[in-house]
């Protein structure tokens, strides 16, 4: 096991190489336009709310604690920040993720040196409650927890600790979430999947921080869902199923 900080930021990098790869590009187009509509919608969805928050400061607090606002403020962007982007990749997780276990399943026959294999679109739209279902399960075990990192916002002096906890927590899930796609493929149980990324958890919060940190780049954030997938399979390969003939990215 490579249960190294710098393991996970590796296995993301090669999950880029890895959509642009001949005979893997095709499985990236749906996730990759699911994701632009999404990230668009959000990006004006998040504008509204600041301009919000600007007048509620604005009207609430007295001229002499103008600087308690700043403060606010910045507290506010950065979890802010962190809710809608962990959200864009929710829920575009959500939608496309038939579409996402079909990636995976390419990408990892890709990798073991298999030749890939059509599957109908029949047998794709066939998996979906499945594949979907699994999300949903994923995602009632994220919610309660998320609600009370939540809270903590608003908790005097916990709330400036809150940002750092909830980047922390995230960082992990995307990890469990992405690993779901390649994993679900081979019907490992969910609980085997949650047990592995909490035993390596440097190389989890790596993979999931590499992520997290990059979907806030602009123009590089509609291809992070892909490349977090293929990064995915690559590391259930290499770290999970401890395969050795694998092709060099």
């Amino acid at each position: 096991m490579n249960n190294y900080p710098t393991t996970g930021f590796q296995y993301l990098s090669d999950g880029f190489k890895l959509i642009f790869k001949p005979g893997l590009k095709r499985f990236v187009i749906i996730p990759l336009i699911i994701n632009t509509c999404l990230f668009v919608s959000l990006f004006y969805l998040t504008r509204h709310f600041f301009n919000e928050f600007d007048l509620w400061v604005e009207g609430h607090l007295p001229s002499w604690l103008k600087w308690l606002g700043q403060i606010l403020w910045l507290v506010f962007f950065s979890g802010f920040l962190l809710v809608m982007i962990y959200t864009f990749v929710t829920v575009a997780n959500l939608i496309s993720a038939p579409f996402n276990s079909f990636l995976a399943e390419k990408v990892e026959l890709y990798l073991t040196g298999n030749t890939l294999e059509q599957k109908s679109w029949r047998e794709v739209l066939a998996d979906v409650p499945r594949v979907i279902g699994r999300q949903l399960a994923i995602l009632g075990y994220y919610l309660p927890r998320a609600i009370f990192l939540l809270l903590c916002f608003f908790i005097p002096i916990v709330q400036f600790f809150a940002a750092f906890l909830w980047f922390l927590f995230n960082a992990w899930f995307m990890t469990l979430q992405f690993l779901d796609y390649p994993t679900d493929n081979h019907k490992v149980p969910l609980r085997d999947v949650h047990a592995w990324t909490w035993q390596n958890r440097l190389l989890s919060l790596s993979f999931g921080s590499s992520i997290l940190i990059l979907t806030m780049i602009p123009g590089l954030n509609f291809f992070v869902a892909p490349a977090a997938v293929a990064g995915a399979t690559k590391l259930w390969v290499n770290e999970m199923k401890n395969k050795t003939s694998l092709k060099n990215l």
